[in-house]
């Protein structure tokens, strides 16, 4: 496989998870705040990334791609290949704490304005991106193709998406749990 075709592929999975979360958090107008989260967790990613790179050459993103087959190992390879890009992905995402009050009236009582849950909401994007990897780099040897940088990216970027859907999709079912289901609407008397 070609790097333009772990690219379709890595697009097609952002954007199916683009997709779930906007099913998750409906906007009410413009943004909501996990999708600003992501948005700004991915450029300061890219920057962390372009610097790691400079740091490292594609030696960088060629020791992830020989790197391990579990999950913990993939984490801890990404975090000591890639520390710039993980620390740009988490300052990015958390530069939605103090934006969201400012673009949302009501986000203050929200947890769109809540540290903790960004900070946790990071952490699933980090095994995310360490899980996409795994996952691009198995469908490279399943397809007989070269484990390549290509994969790894496409891997990283798609996994962080689906990182934070899955962190919204816990979030909100803590929160069915903790407050029961929405009330109904009472017939007539």
């Amino acid at each position: 496989m070609a790097g333009s075709a772990w690219a379709a592929l890595g697009l097609a999975l952002i954007l199916a998870g683009l997709f779930a979360l906007s099913r998750l958090r409906p906007a009410r107008g413009g943004l909501t705040s996990p999708q600003w989260m992501l948005l700004l967790g991915a450029v300061g990613m890219a920057a962390g990334m372009a610097w790691d790179a400079r740091l490292g050459g594609l030696e960088t993103l060629a020791a992830l791609c020989s790197g391990p087959v579990d999950l913990g190992g993939m984490l801890a390879l990404h975090l000591a290949q890639l520390p710039l890009a993980h620390a740009g992905m988490l300052a990015g995402g958390l530069v939605v704490v103090p934006l969201m009050p400012r673009l949302r009236r009501g986000c203050r009582r929200q947890l769109c304005a809540q540290l903790g849950q960004n900070l946790l909401c990071s952490g699933w994007m980090v095994v995310g991106m360490a899980a996409g990897s795994l996952v691009f780099l198995e469908l490279a040897g399943w397809a007989g193709a070269v484990r390549e940088p290509a994969a790894v990216l496409a891997g990283m970027f798609a996994g962080m998406v689906w990182g934070m859907v899955a962190s919204v999709s816990l979030v909100q079912a803590v929160i069915r749990l903790s407050y029961g289901p929405p009330a109904r609407p009472r017939a007539g008397p």
